[in-house]
């Protein structure tokens, strides 16, 4: 049957724009809104800021609500109970340690690879055994610095409770503030607070690094239900994260890559250039394929055994689901 001149018309321009998305590239899909957890701003956070100056975060179209927070107990919180969808950067001891409680969540990516806090002290402390009997400041009692606090100060014969107390202060900017004030003799803080505290006459007595050459820092970690039932928005996060991950490891873009702390940090750039020298180019805790590093979360697994927050030593493999990572890394055409 021989179709009318209109409807011939209507069936050719509904056949040309069926070829057009054939062979245009598609966009990816509208996104829903994922709430993301944030802890206190430091280096780790890092792979983020590129992520949105190099636009990665609008080319993946998504739909980013954060919330910010200086406790790492209450954004796992926030992340079991849903009202946080993922957490970037998580840290990996408080994870497990919710994990092993039953919290719902996985995690499904690496961050920073290496712990990058320093203790830093009033200057009349020149050794750390100098601290018996003075007053550390943490964020909490029971968070990853405070058990990376106590494993140098425990290396040093300073043992808690007796040796020294501990006042719950906040992240790294209030630790900072606390020691400066005299509020407390020391503290963790990480880089690039660490560096303006040594400027502004304060101490460092050590570097975790020292202590703990493998150790699982930072992670990317999600409610499990939610990631579930919400994979694309998962795969590319993950792929947006990954993205700023090898622009920061590619020394051409060493200059774009200090604007970006400058830019989030809000510090000079004296700092941000020490920054970049100390994590990007000699530490280099961050993977191209933002990939778990299996002895530093053995580490981190063995830490909480130490603590009784784990009742065995289990493998790392049970609180990571690797799907979601490695549909990412197909998407971007492969491992870098």
């Amino acid at each position: 049957m021989r179709l009318k001149k209109p409807f011939r018309v209507f069936f050719g321009l509904a056949v040309f724009l069926g070829a057009i998305q054939l062979v245009l590239p598609m966009k990816p899909c509208s996104a829903e809104e994922i709430k993301l957890g944030r802890l206190s701003r430091g280096g780790s956070h890092w792979p983020i800021w590129v992520a949105k100056d190099q636009g990665y975060i609008k080319e993946l179209n998504l739909n980013l609500r954060e919330f910010h927070t200086r406790s790492v107990a209450k954004a796992v919180q926030a992340l079991a109970a849903n009202s946080t969808n993922m957490v970037y950067p998580s840290n990996a001891q408080a994870t497990i340690a919710a994990m092993a409680k039953g919290a719902p969540l996985k995690i499904i990516a690496g961050n920073v690879t290496k712990a990058m806090y320093e203790l830093i002290a009033d200057p009349k402390y020149k050794k750390i055994e100098d601290l018996k009997g003075t007053t550390m400041g943490v964020i909490n009692l029971s968070s990853g610095s405070t058990v990376l606090l106590q494993k140098i100060l425990g290396a040093h014969g300073l043992k808690y409770p007796g040796d020294y107390d501990m006042l719950t202060v906040g992240g790294t900017p209030q630790r900072y503030a606390a020691v400066k004030k005299g509020a407390v003799a020391a503290a963790m803080v990480t880089i690039p607070t660490s560096f303006q505290a040594e400027d502004d006459g304060l101490k460092v007595l050590a570097n975790i690094s020292q202590y703990l050459p493998q150790y699982q820092f930072t992670v990317i970690s999600g409610n499990a239900q939610w990631m579930e039932g919400h994979r694309d928005d998962t795969v590319r996060f993950l792929m947006a994260i990954i993205k700023g991950m090898r622009f920061l490891n590619d020394p051409k873009n060493k200059e774009a890559s200090i604007k970006s702390m400058l830019d989030h940090f809000k510090i000079s750039r004296k700092y941000s250039e020490k920054a970049y020298k100390y994590m990007i180019e000699d530490l280099k805790p961050l993977d191209n394929n933002a990939a778990l590093v299996d002895e530093g979360l053995k580490t981190v697994i063995n830490l909480e055994v130490e603590r009784k927050t784990l009742k065995e030593a289990y493998p790392p493999s049970k609180f990571i689901d690797d799907s979601y990572l490695q549909e990412a890394l197909k998407r971007l055409g492969g491992p870098a």
